[in-house]
């Protein structure tokens, strides 16, 4: 095991031989990839396939040079999205990444209409992005399953079973599939109120529309909205710069079960788990 030390002066050499860039390298993160910046640049190191990573650079570099910032890839001297690099095990990627202006923005401060429109938009955008890389609905609920531990109550098991299942019986149904954010919006603004960036490629996947929107509503419930208004009001937005067809819009319910069920697989912290129950009781009255 490399020490921090050596990792950064690996990441260090990398970048100034593939990109050409010498800037002193800011330790930002350490955590599953770590982050540097570097002048205007984010330097990620992921612990990532390297067809998934690429296809998350992909979509950030299309949606960006639509007009959206994104923190999207600055290409290698060969013209590269990312380059692998060897520390000691399975290769990590490396990319040199566009710093995002602004400060992070909850989504909790932007109105359901206007998210709605904005994933739309991004919606639009990837439809024309190949999803080559991208995690299958398969991938998705694989991993889930496996999340499911031997430790579980009977309840979280049946909580997470019963997600699973009501996505798989969905996509049963030859669903259209595109390229997708994939996770939660980590978006950015220069104003504390409009939207600047969208930032973080990490979870992008091909599956559904409906995936991405269950995804983000999820989280818009609070003790003022209920979730099926919050979502409706999402819809709203999203139908003015996206088309959904009806049975999309009808599959989004399944998605938010399977994005909370999915914050109790690989747990096993009673508490967390009590947690994740009382979110999906008060998102579905269960």
């Amino acid at each position: 095991m490399l020490s921090e030390a050596e990792i950064e002066s690996a990441v260090r050499v990398a970048v100034r031989e593939h990109w050409g860039l010498s800037a002193e390298l800011r330790l930002m993160q350490v955590a599953d990839s770590r982050t540097w910046r570097a002048g205007g640049h984010v330097v990620k190191l992921a612990r990532d396939e390297q067809a998934h990573f690429a296809a998350g650079l992909r979509a950030s570099e299309a949606i960006e040079r639509a007009g959206i910032a994104t923190g999207a890839p600055v290409r290698t001297l060969a013209g590269e999205l990312c380059r692998p690099l060897a520390l000691g095990g399975p290769p990590w990627a490396l990319a040199v990444l566009r710093r995002a202006d602004g400060n992070r923005l909850s989504m909790r401060a932007v109105a359901p209409e206007v998210l709605g429109e904005f994933l739309g938009q991004l919606h639009g955008i990837l439809r024309d992005v190949d999803p080559a890389g991208g995690w299958t609905p398969d991938d998705v609920l694989g991993h889930m399953t496996r999340g499911i531990m031997a430790s579980h109550p009977r309840a979280v098991r049946q909580l997470v079973t019963r997600a699973i299942a009501g996505v798989r019986g969905y996509y049963a149904t030859q669903p259209l599939l595109q390229l997708l954010h994939g996770d939660g919006p980590e978006i950015f603004s220069a104003n504390g109120t409009d939207i600047g960036a969208i930032i973080d490629w990490g979870g992008v996947r091909a599956g559904s529309a409906a995936d991405d929107i269950g995804c983000w509503t999820a989280h818009g419930a609070t003790d003022k909205i209920s979730l099926p208004d919050y979502t409706a009001a999402f819809l709203d937005g999203y139908r003015r710069s996206g088309e959904l067809a009806h049975a999309d819009a009808a599959a989004v319910p399944l998605f938010q079960r399977l994005r909370i069920a999915s914050r109790a697989c690989y747990v096993t912290d009673p508490g967390a788990l009590t947690r994740v129950q009382a979110w999906m009781r008060n998102a579905f009255g269960e």
